[in-house]
């Protein structure tokens, strides 16, 4: 299974709650569906191949866009936990592949 798949999988399980997700969230798996497995991983294996200030700023990177939508699911899938445990299950994925943890505080 490539990284692309994975989250398309994640996305699937997301899509079936798409009566409670607000159309701006449902349009960034359509994004992530017309990128190619070998360009998706390209666009997030977070190497660097130039400085930061040389680095253009793609606002359609896959993980990107998930990450921008990230809190808002988050909350829907809290809200609805006790009716869709499958939405809270897939938001948890995602959680743990943009690595967005709440409870992760550096020193």
């Amino acid at each position: 299974m490539t990284k692309k798949d994975y989250v398309a999988s994640i996305i699937k399980n997301i899509q079936k709650h798409n009566d409670i997700i607000p159309s701006h969230l449902q349009e960034v798996s359509r994004n992530v569906e017309t990128v190619s497995s070998q360009s998706f991983f390209m666009q997030t294996n977070h190497v660097v191949t130039e400085p930061a200030s040389q680095r253009t700023y793609n606002p359609n990177e896959p993980l990107f866009r998930l990450s921008e939508g990230y809190r808002e699911l988050k909350t829907l899938a809290e809200t609805n936990r006790a009716s869709r445990p499958d939405l809270k299950s897939a938001v948890d994925q995602l959680e743990g592949l943009l690595g967005t943890s709440e409870s992760y505080s550096p020193e």
